[in-house]
């Protein structure tokens, strides 16, 4: 299982560093997300790699893609691949421009971005993580499933991405919630459950 987790593009170090000072920021918070519990919770069937990429605050699909495809000398047959947030469009991207090497048996894509339609314009810039959005549907081709999960108060990615994602693989099984803001729960027992149902 590859799980890919958050990241953020800025216009420039200095627009980064503006809104880094309205960041809380508690040493001690004890952070409790699901991304945590993934490994906890798969162990015993899979082995789950949470992937670390460089420079996520002023991240660029380029630098992304290198670090990426280092993880594929460790990959075996049958792939899970999860994405979150911004995350989605990293593996949007390379899925329809670029060769994977194994089989990916299921894609999980929560709070899903495909461009930037819909987002506030202080936080609308993807960078070189645009891609062709017509794609989209060949993805179909390479994954044996899709699974798709959105809240409807998705306080980061409006639901809008959601419903126009959908539009382009209505083949996915999905997942809509109405209060589960960002998915930044401490637990995930739907994603979970379908991860294993398979």
């Amino acid at each position: 299982v590859l799980f890919i987790w958050w990241w953020n593009a800025y216009l420039s170090r200095e627009a980064f560093q503006e809104e880094l000072k309205k960041w809380d920021y508690n040493p001690f918070e004890i952070k409790k997300k699901w991304k945590t519990s993934l490994q906890k919770e798969l162990w015993e069937d899979y082995q789950v790699a949470i992937l670390d990429m460089p420079n996520k605050n002023i991240a660029l699909y380029k630098e992304w893609k290198i670090q990426f495809e280092k993880t594929f000398e460790y990959l075996n047959d049958d792939q899970i691949i999860i994405a979150h947030s911004l995350w989605t469009i990293f593996i949007l991207k390379y899925l329809t421009e670029n060769w994977f090497p194994k089989k990916v048996k299921q894609l999980h894509l929560v709070s899903a971005l495909i461009d930037n339609q819909g987002l506030p314009l202080e936080e609308s810039y993807i960078w070189d993580f645009v891609f062709d959005i017509q794609k989209i549907p060949e993805i179909e081709k390479i994954c044996d499933k899709i699974f798709l999960y959105h809240s409807k108060d998705d306080f980061c990615v409006p639901f809008s991405q959601w419903e126009r994602l959908y539009e382009f693989l209505p083949n996915a099984k999905f997942e809509v919630f109405e209060d589960r803001g960002h998915m930044n729960m401490p637990e995930f027992p739907e994603l979970i459950q379908n991860i294993k149902n398979d």
